[in-house]
């Protein structure tokens, strides 16, 4: 459980500094295997750093559901573990774009049986990368473009919940979130938001009551 989600934050604003600075073609050119490590694991500690918090309920949620457009794409062939995914082994000519959860992309990084970065010909840096778990290694091959996973990191970095309504469920033993408003929105949303959500928590603790 986290209690302070501001040096998660603080890690994860971190770790999109490491991207951006090590996404380069000098520091490639000077270190490559230092850069990709640096790059990889910036990646991987983003995914747990947001699903942990997102499971945490300590963001909004928007920031909960907060949506990335990737590319999928089939492979030609049964997958097996160390694959780098390539026109060999994926269908790279024909894909399909598709708006998927962060929090989805997260699970794929945390779970990934594929893993590996795609590298613009000319510049030699990283443009995105492809993902698949273990569980759809052998169906599906996610694309995600590294701005976007910036942007998503982002995001969270300046997620701010303000205002929240709970109630207790009887049933679960504890107590569950109808809402959780983010900071930047208009105080009259979050009152609307806090008011709509206040009459949910009582028709659902009354609901469980009876039960």
């Amino acid at each position: 459980m986290i209690y302070d989600s501001y040096p998660w934050k603080k890690d994860l604003l971190r770790r999109k500094q490491l991207i951006l600075k090590y996404n380069t073609q000098e520091h490639f050119e000077k270190d490559e295997k230092a850069a990709y490590t640096v790059l990889e694991k910036a990646v991987f500690y983003s995914a747990f750093i947001i699903r942990k918090l997102i499971d945490c309920e300590m963001l909004s949620d928007e920031a909960d559901i907060y949506s990335l457009k990737v590319k999928i794409y089939k492979p030609k062939q049964q997958v097996y573990r160390y694959i780098i995914a390539d026109e060999e082994s994926h269908n790279l000519d024909h894909f399909q774009k598709k708006t998927v959860k962060g929090k989805d992309v997260c699970n794929w990084l945390i779970h990934s049986y594929i893993f590996n970065f795609v590298w613009n010909e000319n510049t030699q840096i990283s443009e995105g990368f492809f993902v698949a778990s273990d569980f759809d290694r052998n169906k599906l091959l996610y694309y995600v473009g590294i701005n976007d996973w910036i942007d998503y990191m982002d995001f969270i970095v300046t997620d701010s919940v303000v205002a929240t309504s709970s109630y207790y469920d009887g049933k679960e033993k504890d107590f569950v979130s109808v809402v959780k408003c983010r900071g930047s929105m208009p105080s009259f949303v979050i009152d609307k938001q806090l008011e709509e959500a206040g009459e949910k928590c009582k028709r659902l603790y009354f609901q469980n009551k009876e039960k």
